[in-house]
């Protein structure tokens, strides 16, 4: 089988994954946490390390958002995203864009949340020069991301919460088939 086609099918697994995810969890039974149910703004730092790259790799996001609530489990999460990857030997790579989340809050408590989330965005790239562009994703200066993880919310006093997370995400050109970026994230943050 070739690159192309592996790269599609980690696509279609990955989305079948996360539908199975969000299936299962909504059969859990119903907790509760001091969660008000009003919107909350945030931000979060989040650094990054490659899965099976043909590159050292670091990266480093700053991501602001909102979160609004669907209902006592669920929430939309609208979020910016400022990254930047150092790639050794190659040119580094920056986005500037947007995500759209999913959180799934199976396991709630009086001072917190487990969650799950899952979601996609685009981002403007730096991606262009031939000569020293990264191999794996194209050069049309758009990035589609797909990403999955989980994480925690801790009730801090006085509406605040700290919020620690990880995420798989995968990061590749919409436009193009390619191999795509990997990387592991951890994230840690603050919402009010």
């Amino acid at each position: 089988m070739g690159k192309n086609k592996k790269g599609i099918l980690s696509k279609k697994y990955l989305l079948l994954a996360l539908v199975a995810l969000v299936m299962v969890g909504s059969l859990t039974s119903n907790s509760y946490g001091q969660e008000d149910g009003e919107k909350k703004w945030g931000f979060s730092f989040s650094g990054g390390v490659p899965q099976k790259s043909k590159h050292d790799l670091t990266m480093w996001s700053f991501l602001p958002r909102v979160d609004l609530p669907l209902h006592k489990k669920w929430d939309f999460e609208i979020e910016g995203s400022f990254s930047y990857y150092i790639m050794s030997e190659i040119k580094d790579l920056y986005l500037l864009g947007l995500n759209t989340n999913i959180l799934f809050k199976p396991i709630r408590w009086n001072t917190g949340s487990l969650f799950l989330i899952g979601g996609v965005g685009l981002a403007y790239n730096n991606n262009t020069d031939s000569n020293h562009k990264t191999r794996d994703i194209g050069d049309t200066h758009v990035a589609g991301i797909l990403q999955v993880g989980s994480g925690i919310n801790y009730h801090i006093g006085k509406g605040w919460w700290l919020r620690g997370e990880y995420r798989f995400q995968h990061i590749s050109d919409p436009f193009k088939t390619d191999v795509g970026i990997n990387t592991h994230n951890f994230i840690l943050g603050v919402s009010f």
